[in-house]
């Protein structure tokens, strides 16, 4: 992977009214963090227009800027201080805004994409940090999205940073439900609608099958798994079938088409590769999906056939991803569940270098508090029980996706 390069500031970093460490904040938060939360080659553009309008933006903005570049600086060999905390002046901000302005929607659309922005600053980078509150901005995030409307009302916008910043954050809620044991906060069918946006991930399909499709199937079987934890008699077999066949890896298959016209179909070598990388990083998320389903609903043991079939597939799609896709960006969530279900040395090492080399790439404390996590499952009793076990050492605060 390379990081994106340096520019010069473009025309909405010209403004001389701000100090100059708010307009290097802006310039390290549009070139080094900003392609972080997306696996696309070309991200949409970051909201630095709105930050330099709205204050409560800039200082989220600058918050998370400063508090990346001091961890990529304290890794480096340069050595700087502490990055000025913004944190309660921001929150005051947003307050003071969200009390004036509370029905207000060209106040409160801004608003949400500062407290998005606290919200991915304490559950990636300071998840570890007293100060975290990942779960109150959680919260506000959702106050704000049902007063604009909803995901539909937000989606048909069509305001580009705010629909992949929602795409990250329902993801980010999926994900965390799943490994809390609880339902997500949305309905699956939300799903559908984050597809017409922009995503966080890549939105061509290969084979058939999105990313988002899978999403939407993971919520299904998480909202299910809460209803058979109330009554297990309700857990239904031909409900399971019908999830496993929505998640079986797919391959497209001859048909008059191809044969007909072959050359319509014949992939061209300069987009052989992300073709392949995106495929790979789909199935990935459906193997993983395939685990939960025969472990939190079948509750079948770890080292069930079924279940370790999927795991050894997960691991040789997240193996063929190329180090430089930017895939790893977003792929920490495949790799978390394929490593706690592991038990052979080999594989494990593997986990522990592929989320070391995002690390050094990424500068998420997440991930290393993902890493610290399968540690001390390995050597636990727990990497032998159930789903919901496996899983509780990681922090409270942290988001995986």
């Amino acid at each position: 992977m390379s990081q994106t390069p340096f520019m010069s500031l473009n025309m909405h970093l010209t403004d001389k009214t701000l100090a100059i460490g708010d307009l290097k904040a802006l310039e390290y938060f549009q070139f080094a963090v900003w392609p972080l939360f997306t696996t696309a080659a070309h991200p949409c553009p970051p909201p630095i227009p709105l930050a330099m309008e709205c204050q409560p933006v800039l200082l989220a903005v600058c918050e998370l800027a400063e508090a990346h570049r001091t961890l990529r600086d304290e890794a480096g060999s340069s050595t700087v201080s502490a990055p000025f905390d913004k944190r309660m002046s921001c929150l005051a901000s947003v307050r003071e805004q969200l009390r004036t302005n509370n029905s207000n929607h060209a106040s409160l659309s801004p608003l949400l994409i500062a407290v998005f922005l606290l919200y991915f600053l304490d559950g990636f980078i300071e998840c570890g940090h007293p100060s975290a509150s990942t779960a109150s901005h959680h919260v506000g995030v959702q106050a704000i999205v049902d007063h604009l409307g909803g995901f539909t009302a937000l989606i048909n916008m069509g305001q580009k940073d705010i629909t992949m910043l929602l795409s990250e954050f329902a993801s980010t809620d999926l994900t965390k439900a799943l490994l809390d044991d609880r339902a997500p906060c949305f309905p699956a069918e939300i799903w559908t609608q984050i597809e017409h946006g922009t995503v966080w991930w890549d939105q061509e399909t290969y084979n058939g099958t999105t990313l988002a499709s899978v999403f939407r199937i993971l919520a299904e079987m998480s909202l299910y798994r809460q209803q058979i934890k109330v009554d297990p008699e309700t857990l239904s077999m031909e409900v399971v079938q019908g999830f496993e066949r929505c998640l079986q890896p797919s391959f497209q298959t001859l048909n008059l088409d191809h044969m007909e016209d072959c050359n319509t179909y014949t992939v061209h070598e300069s987009t052989l590769e992300s073709r392949m990388q995106a495929d790979s990083f789909t199935r990935a998320f459906q193997h993983s999906a395939l685990v939960y389903l025969y472990r939190a609903i079948c509750g079948l043991p770890p080292r069930h056939c079924l279940v370790q079939q999927h795991v050894q597939s997960c691991v040789e799609c997240i193996k063929s991803i190329s180090p430089l896709s930017k895939a790893h960006n977003c792929i920490i969530f495949p790799l978390y569940i394929m490593g706690a279900h592991t038990f052979l040395p080999d594989q494990q090492a593997f986990v522990l270098e592929r989320l070391d080399f995002i690390y050094k790439y990424l500068r998420f404390n997440a991930v290393l508090l993902v890493r610290t996590a399968l540690e001390d499952l390995w050597k636990s009793p727990r990497h032998n029980g159930d789903w919901w076990d496996m899983f509780r050492s990681l922090g409270e605060h942290v988001l995986v996706i």
